[in-house]
């Protein structure tokens, strides 16, 4: 729904709080694959995360930078954000050969990744979320259905590599500050710099696309990824639904 003079904009402290909780989305995944036999479920996980981002991207995102700043600046944006996650992949390096071996580089490698990409997702439930109080909960609430997800891939390779539960926690506990730590940097440029949101909401949805094309495709391991993608795909479009009634 794209933004007009009658929108309710959220308290600050909501947003902050409803970013907190998309957050811990992260630590839940972790807690699930250290104490539950979640790996068949892993690729359903994978596959409802990629549709749960795509429909926030064309539902929310790319409608309301449009609207905002328009067809220039969303393009823009989206292309920045693209970039950003080229440069953090470039950044990190291609991921191990011989898994076997190396459990706890590839988890070391995906909690780095996440981080990187949680910031920027955090940036657009602040800017989103001063647009419209329906924008930053439809922002919130998928950027934490698919960091759980997120927890359970990084969890499971850390603990396979030798690190203990209580480490792999604590892990998970910091890397569940970064949403908020980057709603915090999202609302100070949506106080002081408001014009930057548009290109922000369009930032973020070129890291969405990109991490579901290059990071959550690939893994979604055909039916299972199938499935797990249509169920996302409702769960966002029924919440879509709801927050606008």
């Amino acid at each position: 729904m794209l933004p007009d003079n009658n929108q309710v904009v959220p308290p600050l402290g909501f947003l902050l709080g409803l970013s907190l909780l998309s957050g811990v989305g992260t630590l839940l995944g972790a807690l699930l694959a250290l104490h539950l036999p979640l790996r068949k479920a892993i690729p359903y996980l994978i596959g409802a995360a990629a549709g749960v981002m795509s429909t926030v991207v064309l539902l929310e995102l790319i409608p309301i930078s449009l609207h905002l700043g328009g067809l220039i600046q969303m393009i823009t944006g989206s292309a920045a954000g693209i970039f950003l996650c080229v440069a953090a992949d470039m950044l990190l390096g291609p991921p191990p050969v011989n898994l076997g071996a190396s459990y706890q580089r590839l988890g070391w490698f995906l909690l780095t990744g996440i981080a990187l990409h949680d910031f920027p997702e955090g940036i657009a439930i602040g800017a989103g979320g001063t647009v419209t109080m329906e924008l930053g909960i439809f922002l919130a609430a998928a950027v934490g259905i698919h960091n759980v997800p997120e927890g359970l891939i990084n969890a499971a390779p850390l603990r396979l590599g030798g690190l203990g539960k209580k480490e792999v926690l604590r892990l998970n506990a910091l890397l569940s500050l970064v949403t908020p730590t980057g709603t915090v940097a999202g609302l100070a440029v949506a106080r002081f710099i408001p014009l930057l949101i548009p290109a922000l909401l369009a930032v973020a949805a070129g890291a969405m696309l990109y991490i579901v094309l290059k990071e959550l495709t690939p893994r979604m391991m055909r039916k299972k990824g199938a499935v797990g993608f249509v169920c996302g795909t409702l769960l966002m479009t029924v919440l879509f639904w709801f927050v606008h009634q």
